[in-house]
Parts: structure tokens; sequence; C-alpha cells
């Protein structure tokens, strides 16, 4: 079901989660509904005293699971779909300015002074429309870096890499996605080692990412060459939609596409299986000008014969973009990096709890953004739709207009060019929303109470 009532949302997520008994999840269920209601405020400010000594006081158990029962509904959530992507990442938190807290690793830094924080690698299921059902593995880890460490790296065991995180979270995608019939694996170049292609993973697991290492040999038309020099004579151009990025504005892009079979032999000095996989090329000859040229190399376990399969493998890949607008909700809006718990574990539970209070936020968005025929009240509460009903002087019938209302709470102003909102102003007036409907409730106690 893509869609579920947000007023229960937090008891579904959390009251399966693994802690001693029923009122930590009481309480970390109450913690949710509060920081969803009011993202940009600090932790402390959002849950309240009572429930700011309630998370201190669980958080710092080592065997309490915060995603226990958020990975079981979103594996539920899956099950109705044939087909889902899992969108796999890592993003560092800084939390440089935490010098009390203990269990802090060193992000690195072109300064070459220490950069305290937490690497936090995610995989975040969507449907193949790229709406996001859940996260479905999250690992959290203090990072070391150092000269010493550079050195010897090439030569340690995979499982004692950081990139062995990508391995981890395979197996849960497998174990966690086992009835879904079709599972994409969507990552970008980070994911580009040998291990991760010969990993073991679910039948139903098919891995789409992006090359790396060009220079790695490989066969191709019947020669060993360097993936970067592969060509093949099956070509077909499309025009692609370019959303905004940190390097590029928003554009339109005219693209050569090209596809064939390679076989991947074991990197050096690694032992393993060859692995026949299809490559799939995208370039843009002739980008505007002052504008850096699209070049995409994407490897993938499926194999692609038509130039409608290629083009199917670019729009999953496209959506890659589903968790970096994630990051973003968790980063900007909920502020993460402002946590203040004092030791790994309590901050990683909190981690945890925030991911996915930001997954609830975003799911919110992308309904409204791509469901323009969803009724309002399947998602939201009577009373935040009789408020909204209020502030607009009509009555709210789809969950597109609802949004729209809480964006303009935040200081949204439709128009033409931008006719739908985005994250920060979602999260701006839903924050406005929910102190209008506390407000609303003490002006009408009989109908509401005071709760």
């Amino acid at each position: 079901m893509l869609y579920q009532p947000l007023e229960h949302w937090s008891e579904r997520e959390f009251m399966d989660c693994g802690v001693e008994d029923l009122r930590e999840a009481k309480s970390i269920s109450k913690m949710a509904d509060k920081l969803l209601a009011t993202p940009e405020n600090s932790f402390s400010s959002s849950v309240g005293n009572s429930l700011r000594k309630a998370a201190w006081r669980i958080f710092s158990k080592e065997e309490v699971d915060i995603s226990y029962g958020h990975y079981r509904q979103s594996s539920l959530r899956c099950s109705s779909e044939s087909m889902v992507l899992v969108h796999q990442d890592t993003t560092d938190l800084n939390f440089g300015g935490h010098l009390a807290s203990e269990g802090l690793g060193d992000l690195g830094g072109s300064t070459g002074k220490p950069i305290l924080g937490l690497c936090v690698h995610s995989a975040l299921v969507t449907t193949e429309a790229g709406i996001p059902l859940g996260l479905i593995s999250q690992k959290i880890w203090a990072p070391t870096v150092g000269s010493k460490e550079k050195k010897v790296i090439p030569h340690l065991p995979i499982e004692e890499k950081e990139s062995y995180r990508w391995l981890e979270a395979l197996q849960d995608i497998s174990h966690r996605l086992k009835d879904v019939s079709k599972v994409i694996v969507v990552s970008d170049r980070e994911s580009d080692f040998y291990e991760y292609i010969d990993a073991t993973r679910g039948r139903n697991v098919e891995l789409l990412f992006r090359v790396h290492h060009l220079r790695r040999r490989v066969y191709a038309n019947g020669e060993k060459i360097a993936l970067g020099q592969v060509s093949f004579s099956s070509l077909s151009e499309i025009d692609v939609f370019l959303p905004k990025s940190k390097t590029r504005e928003a554009r339109k892009a005219r693209l050569t596409i090209s596809w064939g079979d390679i076989i991947c032999p074991p990197s050096q000095r690694k032992k393993g299986s060859e692995h026949h996989l299809s490559l799939i090329i995208a370039k843009e000859m002739h980008p505007p000008k002052d504008q850096e040229a699209v070049e995409w190399y994407l490897l993938t376990t499926q194999k692609i014969v038509t130039l409608q399969q290629a083009l199917l493998c670019i729009e999953h890949y496209k959506k890659r973009w589903t968790i970096e607008r994630w990051h973003y909700v968790l980063k900007q809006g909920l502020r993460i990096e402002k946590l203040q718990f004092d030791t790994f574990t309590s901050l990683s539970n909190a981690i945890s709890l925030l991911s996915i209070v930001a997954w609830q936020l975003y799911l919110l968005k992308k309904l409204a953004e791509d469901y323009e025929d969803i009724s309002a009240d399947q998602v939201l509460t009577k009373i935040q739709l009789e408020v909204l009903g209020k502030q607009s002087q009509k009555k709210i019938r789809y969950l597109q207009e609802a949004l729209i209302r809480i964006a303009v709470l935040g200081g949204f102003t439709p128009s033409k060019k931008q006719p739908l909102p985005g994250e920060m102003t979602i999260w701006k007036g839903y924050k406005m929303l929910s102190l209008i409907v506390q407000g609303y409730k003490l002006a009408n106690p009989k109908k509401y109470g005071t709760g």
C-alpha cells in the first residue's frame, strides 16, 4: 500500500521495534510524532523534557534496535509491488562541534585536521516510480582516517574495509525483500568494486550501478580492453531531463545510447569468478557552452538486448536522486548534525529514529507530487484538514491541495514556474500546521479535549 494514514504512522513503524518492553516502544513512537510535527527544532525542544529523559535512557542501551519494526513494515509495503528499486548510498555526518561526544570517528578533510563525525550507509526502497516505501538497511560507524590506514587498505580483507557496508546491505536486501518478484539495487560509483559484483545475493535481486573504474580490463567484442574504451554498434539518441545538482542547473540533454555485453574478470590480486554483465553507455556529444558533457557508463547484472531495456535502466538510475533528497531532508530539515548525545550508541539510535522520520516527511511530499488523485483524508487527520480548510476558506479534497496549503503556511507562493513546493517549505509549513492544530484543539476543548 503506497499511502497509509499519517495519524497512526508512528505506531506502525515503532511499536514492533527492538526494545525491552512496550512502554519504551510507546515513548519512541511519541518522539517520532513530535519530531515530525516540529522539524527544524532541536531534538530536546521537539520531544519535550519527559521524552528527552526517556530518549537518553533508551538510546544508551546497545541492544536497542530502533529500526527493527520499520524494516518489517517496509517489507510489507514492498510485498504489493511486482518490482522495487533499492537505492544504496553513504553520507557523512559532521559532529565537529561535539567535542564531548565519545566514539566519534575522523571524517578526514583537505586541512589534515580531524573532523569528528560518523558515516551512515542506508538502503532506501522505492516503487519503480520513485515513491519511498521505507528503509530496508542502515549501517552506522565511526570512520578512521590516517596515512598508516591508507597504506594498508589495499591489502586488507574486504570484511575490514568500509566498502564492506555495501555487501552487508546487499545481504539485508536479499533477506528482507525475498518475497518481491524483482528487486533492482541502484547505486553510484562507490559500489564499483569486484567484491560487490561477486557478492552472493537473492535470485530476485539485480544490480545497476555507475562505473567508476573506467581503466578496469574487461572482455568485450572478443578482446580484452579497458572498460572506458568499449564501444558497441547499437546506437540510438534520446532527450533526457537532468535534475538540478551541485554542479549544474536543471536542463535537457541529448544523449547517444549504446549497449552490449561484457565479461568482468576478477580484479588484480583477487579471487573469484568471471561475471557476464550488460554495459550501457550514455554520452552527450554536443553539450551547451560552458556545461560539462554528460557521460554515464552503467553496468547491470540484467541482460540488456533492446533499446527499451537500456532506456529503462537509465530511468532507474536517474531515480537514484531519491536517496539524495532523503539525505537533504535528514540534514537540512531535521538538522541531524545538531544532535546532542554523548556516546556512539545513543547517537546511533537517535540517527536511526530521525532517519525514519525523514522518510515519512519525504514520503508525504512525493505522494502529493506524483499522485494528484489521492484523497487528502486517506493520509492527513480530520483536524489537520479542518484547519487547512479554514485557512484556505475551502474544502480540501486531495492530498496535493493539502500539501500546497501546508507549504503556504511555510511561505510558499504557487506559480506556473513552480506549481509544487520543495521539501524545505513543506517541513516549515508542517511545523506551522502542527502549532495551529494544537491551538485549535485548545480553542475547542469540548470537541477535541486539551491534548
